[in-house]
């Protein structure tokens, strides 16, 4: 890792003074599902979305409505929600567990219900697509919902990356504590990046790797460290162990999406 000094501590005031939010107070979390709006991919910072028993895929609703402009408005009636959104053009009514739905002033039906859990409310993505007039593009290979906002075609917003991993070990570290270059603790989404590829700060979900040490499926990541021989399109992930244990995973290509702020 790159030697980390008073310019690190420098860097990691500023960061935090901006209200970034640090790798150790985040969760790593699995995305199932990943929604991307244009060239955006929406963060779902704790409740995810997810494929229901009607093979739907169903979203937390308050990030993708205000991503798509719309003011959204609910109220609880008992065991079920309602939920009202609002933008220029519409003005969607839903209740959670019922497929009837409103749009303008229309009665419609949807393929399958919205739902109600964890203090959340998920619809249909694709209700929202049609009822917004958005069209949605599907990338298997990611599991990723594209709305396309603008109109226009938008590919999936990933890179393909080569990725290895490090350990706290201070050998690896230039000699310094466990410490990132903001001068963070080290833990589970800090990953060390090439500033001139990835700005430090960034917000990633990072997928495709292998490896027990780490989250299965894909995780938040956080941009907080540097290194030496990481340069260009080359990822270094943090991951808790030995090095001798650290060797198995190799080197990698995974996918790594940029989330919006």
């Amino acid at each position: 890792m790159l030697t980390k000094g008073l310019t690190s501590l420098a860097v990691s005031l500023t960061v935090l003074a901006g209200g970034f939010l640090s790798p150790f107070s985040a969760h790593a979390a699995e995305m199932a599902v990943k929604v991307q709006v244009n060239d955006d991919l929406i963060q779902f910072p704790d409740a995810q979305p997810y494929l229901d028993d009607n093979h739907a895929t169903q979203v937390p609703v308050r990030f993708v409505t205000e991503k798509l402009g719309y003011d959204v408005q609910w109220q609880k009636e008992g065991d079920q929600v309602k939920v009202t959104l609002n933008n220029d053009k519409h003005t969607i009514t839903l209740v959670s567990g019922q497929k009837e739905a409103e749009i303008d002033n229309n009665r419609v039906t949807m393929d399958t219900h919205a739902e109600f859990q964890d203090g959340r409310v998920y619809v249909p993505l694709r209700f929202l697509s049609n009822a917004s007039d958005i069209p949605v593009q599907w990338d298997p290979s990611s599991k990723l919902a594209i709305l396309s906002k603008d109109g226009n075609h938008h590919a999936p917003d990933y890179e393909l990356f080569q990725s290895t991993v490090y350990s706290a070990d201070p050998a690896e570290n230039g000699g310094y504590a466990a410490l990132d270059f903001m001068g963070n603790p080290l833990s589970i989404g800090t990953v060390a990046v090439d500033p001139s590829v990835i700005p430090l700060g960034s917000k990633l979900y990072i997928e495709g790797y292998t490896f027990n040490g780490l989250p299965a499926g894909g995780m938040y990541a956080y941009a907080t460290d540097t290194g030496g021989s990481v340069k260009g399109k080359h990822l270094d992930i943090f991951v808790p162990g030995s090095q001798q244990t650290l060797k198995k995973f190799g080197i990698q290509t995974i996918k790594v999406f940029k989330l919006a702020e």
